[in-house]
């Protein structure tokens, strides 16, 4: 993961937190606030209420304690957990055209 640091610091984020469960970084004009999740696949999630960006075309919700800045639903449990928004990409060029459409 840390050698897609430097596409998202192309593209005015940066690093504010990492854990075992993810890398959050922050859009440095807008204060947004993106997680890349260690999967086999380049994954990063979004905050359903950040970005103009069309949910319709994500992988899907993902729930995890590691998104703590994103809003919380209940998903089967007693208590509400933190939820974004899933886009996996192929390639690291695949990732830096998304967040360059975050910037636009």
């Amino acid at each position: 993961m840390h050698n897609l640091q430097h596409i998202f610091e192309t593209h005015n984020f940066e690093l504010t937190n990492e854990t075992t469960k993810g890398v959050e970084y922050r859009h440095q004009e807008t204060g947004d606030i993106v997680y890349l999740l260690p999967t086999k696949e380049i994954n990063l999630v979004v905050n359903p209420l950040s970005f103009n960006v069309d949910l319709s075309q994500s992988d899907g919700k993902v729930h995890s304690t590691a998104l703590k800045h994103f809003p919380k639903r209940l998903n089967g449990g007693k208590q509400p957990i933190s939820f974004g928004y899933s886009f996996k990409f192929p390639t690291a060029e695949a990732l830096s055209d998304f967040l360059y459409t975050l910037n636009n």
